[in-house]
């Protein structure tokens, strides 16, 4: 029997907190700039952010040199998604306290988020230089180095990162990311078994988790950290596609079949689920459902070559072989090798 491909998301995703304002309040006179500063601070707290901005400007009318109010501006407009504000004013921080290394982080921030990405990459290395304990520069350095799939270096700022704070839920579940893509699947195992416990409501870090359990061919243990991840997070989709690939995998077609379905229920265009799905129905011989699947998943997503390849799979059991042959070139053609081997239904 030809084997099928089973398509799902390892990864569930990499995340930071957002950075916070300077919350201590200084000493004011009536009407002075310090009054309209911590006016803008119980603003910001309130999720005010443009009343904020407006008394942080009256405090540096009134007070050029007032670096904090700069700063904390800046986080407003943050806020408010003006990144050009938001640089201007972290710029004005630093050029008055050049050792402001909060600066520097929330202006890589908005550097990163205007895909900016070595320019935040230097404002995160200097704020660790100019303070070492800084784990959210470390953690944002090692998501970076993550993305540039350098995961060595990501691994070593991910433990200054926890160095700095040893319960960072988020570190810990990148670090095992990291290791998972180096192919340490035990040390990341623990490394998510640590987020969870640091964070247990951290709902990715236990589908990832499940996805690593998974890798080694635990599927108990996968299956009860999806079902983790999806009792904290009643429409996580992906982590019902993945519980049904363990369970697929483990041969529980029917269980597999009733996760597929509740996350394309959750996710109607989610293409990677209709695509298992047709795996699901190919094991438990139900070649026309299987084609049905397949024939979705490529409706969504027209390049999805696993797509093809099951489809050409499941048409060849209907006997459908100028179909299957036709399908099986296109999954080779889109890059999927193992498809040449089935070439011989074209003969």
């Amino acid at each position: 029997m030809r084997v099928l491909l089973i398509s799902s998301l390892i990864i569930g995703g990499l995340s930071v907190a957002k950075a916070q304002g300077d919350t201590v309040k200084v000493k004011v006179d009536e009407n002075s700039p310090e009054l309209f500063y911590n006016k803008g601070l119980e603003l910001f707290k309130a999720k005010n952010y443009g009343e904020a901005v407006n008394e942080f400007t009256k405090a540096i009318g009134m007070k050029a040199d007032f670096e904090k109010a700069f700063y904390n501006r800046g986080l407003s407009y943050s806020e408010m998604n003006k990144a050009t504000d938001a640089v201007n004013d972290f710029n004005k921080s630093i050029e008055l306290n050049p050792n402001a290394d909060y600066s520097y982080f929330s202006r890589g921030e908005s550097m990163y988020t205007q895909t900016q990405k070595e320019k935040a990459y230097a404002d995160f290395s200097k704020a660790v230089e100019i303070n070492a304990n800084h784990a959210d520069a470390w953690y944002k350095k090692g998501l970076i180095d993550f993305e540039n799939k350098e995961y060595a270096k990501a691994i070593e700022d991910y433990n200054k990162a926890l160095i700095a704070k040893p319960d960072f839920a988020y570190a810990f579940n990148d670090r095992a990311s990291a290791k998972l893509e180096s192919g340490n699947t035990d040390a990341a195992i623990e490394d998510y078994k640590s987020a969870v416990k640091a964070n247990p409501d951290m709902a990715f870090a236990h589908n990832n988790l499940g996805s690593a359990y998974r890798k080694v061919k635990n599927y108990d243990a996968a299956i009860a950290s999806y079902t983790k991840a999806i009792t904290l997070k009643k429409d996580y989709y992906i982590a019902y596609n993945n519980r049904g690939s363990a369970k697929l995998e483990k041969l529980d077609f029917d269980g597999a079949i009733a996760d597929f379905s509740k996350a394309i229920e959750l996710k109607g265009d989610y293409a990677f689920a209709y695509n298992n799905r047709s795996s699901a129905n190919y094991k438990k011989k139900n070649y026309q459902l299987a084609v049905n699947d397949a024939n979705k998943a490529i409706m969504i997503n027209e390049n999805y070559g696993e797509a093809y390849l099951n489809l050409g799979i499941a048409k060849e059991m209907l006997k459908d072989f100028k179909g299957a042959c036709e399908d099986f070139k296109k999954a080779a053609s889109l890059g999927i090798d193992r498809a040449k081997q089935y070439f011989d239904v074209c003969d």
